[in-house]
């Protein structure tokens, strides 16, 4: 009887949630703080998202700092959001390789089935991750500028998140639809910037990058074919992504695309070898990034 009680309770429970939904008052300000460039933008980094892919970044940009080449403004997208933080924060590369290719899905994922009306992870986790490990906690203390993209829940806007605390910039750029919970910020409900600009180049042109570097660590499409309903509907979701980020990274000057094939967005047992994946793309294309940085006039700094 007890245990009717308690089931009757949750679904009671879960059916006044289900009358609910997200609401922001249309009164209050909802105006983001525009990115303000303090020096003209020679290189400019662009991160897109993909998960635990993400340290593929990381990867690429090891190999980048040690041809010399350093961005002056990083734009970063979900996972890319994250690892541009960190490099943004400190370019100690040693120092955020023993952070985060230990990270397991365990140290950022608070799953919650009972309050999971618009997502089943908090995002909590992350946040407090992100605010223990950085040293700057406004975007106007890091060492290298930041953009954080997210997405509008309700307009579907570009959202550009470079004023104020990282944390919370960059839990709602992590906020994938479905898993983590919408962020509400600048009176906005925000998700995962993937949803609206998965490859964020033009944010960087807009503030007149003259050279502009992307990484792309999103899957090729698998190569299992559909064998039901849901199956079709899987793909051709697939297939619309990846045409939206490959028209995106086509925009860069520099556009750097990973392999990867069934690594999905939890694959944290393979941190090491999607890490060493994004060197190993880097040096395969070193030379013809060295002569676009060169054509451009770009003096290299000293690794």
């Amino acid at each position: 009887m007890f245990t009717l009680r308690i089931l009757f309770a949750l679904s009671l429970a879960f059916l006044m949630a289900s009358c609910s939904s997200l609401y922001v008052h249309p009164t209050a300000e909802n105006t983001v703080p525009p990115f303000e460039p303090k020096k003209p933008i020679k290189i400019a980094l662009v991160l897109g998202g993909g998960g635990a892919r993400g340290l593929a970044h990381l990867g690429a940009i090891r190999e980048l700092e040690a041809a010399g080449i350093r961005p002056d403004l990083i734009v970063g997208c979900s996972a890319g959001a994250i690892i541009g933080a960190f490099y943004a924060d400190d370019p100690d590369l040693t120092r955020i390789e023993n952070l985060l290719l230990s990270l397991r899905k365990a140290d950022l994922l608070d799953t919650n089935i009972f309050r999971s009306r618009f997502g089943v992870v908090r995002g909590k986790m992350l946040r407090k991750f992100m605010k223990k490990h950085l040293h700057a906690k406004t975007f106007n203390e890091l060492k290298i500028p930041l953009i954080v993209v997210a997405t509008d829940l309700f307009t579907g806007e570009v959202v550009e998140l470079s004023q104020k605390k990282i944390p919370i910039a960059v839990r709602a750029s992590c906020a994938f639809p479905g898993i983590f919970q919408p962020v509400l910020l600048h009176n906005r409900y925000l998700i995962d910037g993937g949803a609206s600009a998965p490859i964020p180049v033009e944010i960087a042109r807009k503030y007149g990058a003259e050279v502009v570097i992307a990484i792309d660590v999103s899957e090729r499409l698998p190569e299992v074919k559909p064998s039901h309903l849901l199956g079709v509907v899987r793909r051709g979701i697939d297939i619309s992504y990846q045409k939206f980020v490959d028209q995106s990274i086509a925009k860069a000057d520099i556009p750097i695309k990973m392999n990867f094939q069934e690594v999905g967005i939890f694959a944290d047992h393979r941190n090491r070898e999607i890490y060493e994946h994004g060197r190993a793309v880097v040096l395969s294309l070193l030379l013809e990034i060295q002569k676009k940085v060169n054509d451009a006039q770009i003096p290299k700094t000293n690794p």
